[in-house]
């Protein structure tokens, strides 16, 4: 009996630790500072790409940024700056409903869904809605995007 007070014991600790793990990663759905700042650099890192602004591009991914695309393919940040000249972004439009997620005071991560209609050079343009998520980490006072997933929406 004393050895399953024990583990019970341990059991409702380890919960208590994991529930306020969970409760510390805060979230913003729009009023924040944070969200405000993210979400402009996120809209300007489309526009950067609809310019073919390479610079740009290579100011906003940090050198070890990974993205992930709704078709699978998982680039590093040079493969992804080396595409961007076959690229045409020809419109994108990011919806309402966006929010912010802060594992720690140094890395967030945006959640939003956008439709954009791109193609690469020679092939047809494609419509695509997507739920994204964009995750900045803090470096040296500025928020760099770290990793970038798409999940098609249907």
């Amino acid at each position: 009996m004393i050895g399953r007070r024990g583990f019970l014991v341990q059991a409702t600790a380890v919960a208590a630790l994991a529930l306020a793990g969970c409760a510390s990663m805060a979230t913003d759905s729009g009023g924040g500072d944070l969200h405000a700042r993210l979400m402009a650099l996120e809209t300007g890192s489309w526009q950067h790409i609809k310019d073919r602004d390479l610079a740009g591009m290579n100011g906003f991914l940090a050198d070890d940024a990974i993205l992930i695309f709704a078709d699978g393919s998982r680039l590093t940040k040079a493969q992804y700056i080396a595409t961007i000249p076959e690229q045409t972004l020809t419109a994108f439009a990011i919806a309402g409903g966006s929010e912010v997620v802060r594992a720690s005071p140094d890395v967030a991560t945006l959640i939003y869904k956008v439709t954009y209609t791109s193609a690469m050079k020679g092939q047809k343009p494609e419509t695509l809605t997507v739920l994204s998520t964009s995750t900045f980490a803090l470096r040296g006072g500025t928020w760099i995007s770290t990793l970038y997933q798409e999940t098609p929406i249907k």
